[in-house]
């Protein structure tokens, strides 16, 4: 199934604060977690695609990796899912378009980095978009809203 964009929804902008901030240690942290389970890392140069490749007993691997920075501590049950930036749709849809059909997990990081939520891609395709209300997010944004018993709490 290929995603397509949605009509009239923005996107935040770049910032290049917030990348800085949230895309070195985040991958840093995944590429140690994903090694220690086996991984031999294949790519995670930035070209502003998939931010790993990496390859466990012949299988080939994608992940996706982003810091929630409102999430300290225990998470809190209150929040009953997990957003991803609607605009992911297009790293989902370049993924399904290879010949080799790898595996691809989004990370969503605590603000330590010491746990992560484990998504599977094709939760993320099947889950509920819509527009989200909060703090840093812009009017028409829309987000994958995954509730967070669909993804695996790890240990990093």
């Amino acid at each position: 199934m290929r995603l397509e964009p949605i009509a009239g929804a923005v996107n935040i902008p770049f910032s290049r604060q917030r990348y800085d901030a949230a895309d070195s240690p985040a991958k840093k942290k995944i590429i140690e977690y994903l090694i220690s389970n086996g991984h031999e890392i294949l790519d995670a140069k930035e070209d502003f695609s998939v931010d790993i490749k990496s390859k466990k007993a012949d299988n080939i691997y994608f992940s996706e990796v982003e810091i929630k920075f409102s999430w300290k501590g225990d998470w809190n049950p209150n929040w009953t899912e997990i957003r991803i930036p609607y605009r992911k749709h297009k790293l989902i849809n370049k993924v399904h378009s290879l010949d080799s059909r790898p595996f691809f997990n989004f990370y969503v990081l605590r603000q330590d980095l010491e746990y992560a939520w484990r998504i599977k891609d094709y939760v993320v395709e099947q889950a509920e978009v819509k527009e989200a209300k909060g703090r840093y997010i812009q009017k028409g944004e829309h987000f994958f809203h995954i509730p967070y018993n669909k993804a695996e709490l790890v240990k990093l």
